[in-house]
């Protein structure tokens, strides 16, 4: 019997760009509010009703997220809106909801 091929080695750069996204994403509000905001664009009032969360929590939350390149601010009016921009984060959610439990 053949010895089953090993998976292809991650190529170092790609391990160093995702890394951050990891690091920022490691905690379960966060991760919340991409999946949320990968289905619709939201203000910081409605994800906090949304989330359960204070309205400044939600913005400490989107601020990190924020200043990583994840989320982007978008302006109508008085209100922001956030939108997901990277592409790390959405592949991410999505292999949570293929692979993970439950």
């Amino acid at each position: 019997m053949a010895e089953a091929e090993r998976p292809k080695r991650i190529a170092s750069r790609a391990l160093r760009e995702v890394a951050p996204v990891l690091k920022v994403l490691a905690h379960p509000h966060r991760l919340r509010i991409v999946e949320i905001l990968l289905n619709e664009s939201v203000s910081v009032k409605k994800l906090a009703s949304m989330l359960k969360l204070a309205p400044p929590v939600v913005s400490q939350h989107l601020g990190q997220m924020r200043s990583n390149g994840i989320v982007t601010p978008r302006r109508e009016g008085k209100q922001v809106y956030y939108e997901v921009t990277s592409p790390n984060a959405t592949n991410l959610i999505n292999c949570i909801r293929a692979n993970g439990p439950g």
